[in-house]
């Protein structure tokens, strides 16, 4: 009897000790990988706005743990060494490890495109009469909004080319006796490290 008794009592010191070893290996924390340069990393990319732009908040990082792959939370698994960027070009972040992951990191790079740049081209008419241009030419200078260089180049057919000229400046000339037909002006304006380079080609019609 008493050996039954004692078998029982050894029977169930047993299964706790299984379950207290189990229960811990199921609260025990992901092992982290050797290294964040095996992990997946995603970084945003953004477009020039004046303004500094940060990565915080917007970098997704994955590991491979015992338990298959985690998505790591920033402050709690990692932080971001880096100084945000403003310009466009290419920047750095340091990806280091914290808490469990402490003492592994990685460099990744986030880019800021150069920003569109909006032609506009005021103080023109659209269309003139040919008997208006018949015994006098007319002459306007364009005024043009853009960032960059601006150059101006008409852009017309062969027989009409006689009948217009456009200087650096923009002044455009619709010479005495102009023909008629479709006369137009590719504006362009060359951009800067933050703004891609742009254009805008105006129509002008002698009818």
């Amino acid at each position: 009897m008493r050996m039954k008794r004692l078998f029982a009592v050894m029977l169930a010191a047993i299964m706790m000790m299984t379950c207290v070893s189990v229960a811990s290996a199921a609260s025990s924390p992901s092992k982290p990988s050797a290294s964040f340069k095996t992990a997946s990393v995603a970084m945003p990319n953004f477009v020039y706005n004046a303004k500094s732009q940060k990565v915080n908040g917007k970098v997704k990082v994955k590991v491979k743990t015992s338990y298959g792959y985690v998505t790591l939370k920033e402050g709690t698994h990692y932080k971001l060494v880096y100084t945000a960027g403003k310009n466009a070009g290419t920047y750095k972040v340091s990806i280091v490890g914290i808490g469990a992951y402490k003492g592994t990191s990685v460099t990744k790079t986030y880019k800021i495109a150069k920003a569109g740049n909006k032609v506009t081209v005021k103080n023109y008419k659209t269309s003139y009469k040919a008997s208006s241009l018949k015994k006098k030419a007319t002459t306007f200078t364009l005024k043009t909004k853009g960032v960059g260089t601006k150059t101006y180049k008409a852009s017309v057919p062969s027989k009409l080319k006689k009948y217009i000229s456009v200087s650096k400046k923009g002044k455009v000339t619709l010479k005495k006796g102009a023909k008629k037909g479709t006369y137009k002006i590719v504006v362009k304006c060359a951009g800067s490290k933050n703004y891609k380079s742009g254009s805008k080609t105006i129509t002008i019609k002698v009818k």
